[in-house]
């Protein structure tokens, strides 16, 4: 949500969602008034301490939060901090399932820095996901994301076996009305890496896993030059400063396409410029 105009009032924050993850009335109101516009705007809160009461104990977290204006009134949702954990803490079936982009929901030893310098560990039911880039396995508890998924099951008329999709780490598509009366699909999945945790993605599950899971390849040519990326950390290489390398990678990809070893190495980036275009474009269609 983009910050303009105050649209929200803090005497109608739903202080009763916000109780339920530790945040009370006085707790909320003791937050600057610059904060205060921030939120009434559509902004985010500043990074908050969070507590969820567990039959097991209390799980605690940190997450800002932002409002969303629904039919049945005000709701939160919740930005959570992301924490790392080792991928061979899991089991083989889990790795597996991680390597494979899926998002799992499994026990985690969470690990909390008190005040005071100390740390404690408590287990929690955490969301779980890998990051491709960097190998950085990454979480945040249930209660969190799960709170951001019922804000928008009444937009999408969610059922329960849709919701629990979301628990054994699918993506879920259901249709929506489009003009006279047609339907069009959307895909809902859960992607730790984005702001709220959830992301909505016009069209089919492959579509969804086309845009949010597509990882740049090793080499992305453009009109003056290519990207490179190594294990996740990006590298520009102007035209001008090719080496013998990434001109054998053009070479071959442009022979793929039915070019000629003689074509002129700038026609050959205008042609695989147009085609990552071309293909970028089918891809969120």
């Amino acid at each position: 949500m983009n910050m303009g105009e105050k649209i929200f009032h803090r005497d109608e924050y739903p202080f009763d969602i916000l109780a339920d993850f530790g945040l009370s009335e006085e707790m909320i109101y003791d937050l600057p008034d610059y904060v205060h516009t921030i939120i009434e705007m559509g902004g985010k809160s500043p990074l908050l301490p969070i507590a969820i009461e567990q039959p097991f104990g209390v799980t605690r977290a940190y997450a800002k939060f932002c409002l969303l204006e629904t039919e049945d009134g005000l709701d939160v949702l919740f930005t959570p901090k992301l924490k790392q954990v080792n991928l061979e803490a899991f089991t083989k079936s889990d790795q597996k399932r991680l390597l494979e982009g899926k998002v799992i929901v499994t026990d985690i030893d969470d690990v909390v820095r008190q005040i005071d310098g100390t740390e404690e560990s408590q287990r929690i039911r955490a969301f779980v996901q890998l990051d491709k880039d960097t190998n950085d396995v990454v979480y945040s508890p249930t209660q969190i994301i799960g709170r951001n998924i019922s804000a928008i099951c009444t937009e999408y008329e969610l059922t329960g076996k849709d919701l629990q999709s979301f628990w054994n780490g699918n993506l879920v598509t259901v249709l929506t009305d489009k003009e006279e009366g047609a339907k069009e699909p959307i895909t809902i999945g859960v992607d730790l890496f984005s702001d709220k945790g959830i992301i909505v993605v016009p069209g089919t599950a492959e579509q969804w896993e086309n845009t949010v899971r597509r990882v740049m390849p090793e080499y992305s040519f453009g009109n003056d030059g290519c990207w490179i990326n190594r294990n996740g950390r990006l590298s520009y290489v102007p035209e001008e400063e090719f080496d013998e390398q990434i001109l054998s990678v053009l070479e071959k990809q442009a022979a793929k396409n039915g070019f000629s070893p003689d074509t002129d190495e700038h026609e050959l980036l205008q042609y695989q410029a147009k085609r990552e275009e071309e293909t970028a474009q089918q891809i969120t269609r």
